[in-house]
This record gives C-alpha cells, structure tokens and sequence, in this order.
C-alpha cells in the first residue's frame, strides 16, 4: 500500500511525499527527468541550520524532522519514501498531517528495538539529555522546557502510537521571540511565537504546555536515525535539534547488537 502527502513547504513551494512499506527504510528525491536519487538516512548525512534538520548527501532534502517524528512515532521503520522536491511539507508546524495519511501503513508487526547497554548523557551548558537503559521494552520520556518567558514546562509520557497520535502530534513548532518580530503582524498558519508578555498563534493553544511537548516531537524525528524503536527511559532539558543528534550518536556507540 501507499500514501501519498502534498502540501506547502517553508520556504519553497509545494512538494509531494509518497510513502509505501518495505522490507526496509530508503528514500528518493526526485528531480526534473533525472533518476530518483537515494539519500541513505545516517547520521553523519544529517545537517542542522536555523533550528531546522536537513539531509544532505549526495543532494540536500530540506525539513525532515515533522515525517521522521510521525514515522517514529507510528512504528513505521520500514517504508521506501519518495519525496518530489527540495524540501517537505510544513503544514501547520507539528506531525498531525502526517500521521492522518501514514496511519494506513500501520500494521501489527512490531519494530524490532534498540537498547544501549548502558547510561548516554549529552550536555550543552544547562542542556541535557540523559538514556538510561531499559527495564521494559517501552520508551518513557520525562522532557522539562525552561524560559523567562513561560517558566517551566514538564511532561512525562510512555511513548506508543496511541500516546504520539493524541499527545504529541498535534503540537506545533515554536519560537521566542520579542514585540518587533515582524512574523507576529501577518501570523502564518503554523507554529507559535512567544514574547515576554503574549502568546501569538493562529488558532487558540492545542495545549497549555504545546511547547514542551513539540519539543518531544522533535527529539523522537531526530531519533529515527536509529531506524529502530528505542526502549530505555530518557530525562530531558531544554534540547535542540544539534543537541538530540549528538545524544542519538552516542547512542549508536553502545548498543547492544
């Protein structure tokens, strides 16, 4: 079976996303007449800039992070992706969209699991991102959001399809920011600007604490580097894209085969 996702990108146009389960995880850029081009999902072919994750060999695919949560999040590791353009929909700044099309490749068999054998710890300054390995084969994840601006955030789940479908997807994209941004004038349909004194969103807040759970939706899109489903516990404070891809490299280099 295959889905197939349009819609508009960030920043350039529209793009189409055709997805379709595999024996294991591939995708294809297709450009012009040119055969479909394969970007093997590694690692170190993942690049981050302004907050936002791209692939980039041997050509560059742009905002990967919202499919990869949703793909992660619904269990889905062996697909083949084909992607027509340089970048894939934003929709409205979370993975709802996604996960609506993909549910349809969700089957019964479960994805096989990744452990590492012992505590993974990152820091950047007072950000962390700590793995303890599991009891259980279930991921829990315990993530704490803090800025002047919102105090603190913190929320704890046990992460499965129907945990990411009704806790996680919906939560969209965020930024901190300040009066003068001209973004907050002409708000676009996505994400969620937050000044020292306002919250500004196209649509009312999804959640009281939507931020700090988008933040759990990105770290699960940049884990899908793994290609398997990650059992353990993870604690979590403010983390970055740049951040979790570290943390997801330290883990590959304790895994138990």
């Amino acid at each position: 079976m295959k889905v197939e996702i349009s819609g508009d990108c960030l920043n350039r146009g529209s793009s189409l996303v055709k997805v379709r389960s595999d024996d294991k995880f591939s995708l294809f850029v297709h450009k012009d007449s040119c055969p479909p081009i394969n970007i093997p999902l590694d690692i170190d072919n993942i690049i981050v800039e302004n907050h936002l994750v791209s692939l980039n060999h041997p050509v560059r695919l742009d905002i990967i992070e919202h499919l990869f949560s949703a793909l992660y999040g619904l269990g889905l590791f062996k697909v083949c992706v084909d992607v027509h353009g340089k970048e894939l929909p934003f929709f409205d700044g979370s993975s709802r969209e996604y996960v609506e099309k993909l549910r349809d490749l969700v089957t019964d068999i479960r994805p096989e699991g990744f452990i590492a054998r012992e505590k993974v710890l990152v820091s950047h300054g007072s950000s962390f991102l700590l793995y303890e390995p599991a009891v259980q084969d279930k991921l829990i994840i315990d993530m704490e959001l803090f800025h002047p601006f919102i105090s603190k955030q913190n929320i704890s789940l046990e992460i499965d399809e129907k945990s990411y479908v009704s806790e996680i997807a919906p939560s969209r994209t965020f930024v901190f920011t300040d009066e003068s941004d001209p973004r907050l004038k002409d708000l676009p349909p996505y994400g969620i600007g937050i000044t020292k004194n306002n919250i500004y969103s196209s649509e009312p807040l999804r959640y009281k604490d939507e931020p700090v759970r988008h933040k759990i939706l990105d770290l699960l899109g940049d884990l899908y580097v793994l290609k398997k489903k990650l059992f353990g516990k993870i604690t979590g404070r403010n983390t970055s894209h740049i951040l979790n891809l570290e943390f997801a490299r330290e883990l590959t280099k304790t895994a138990l085969l």
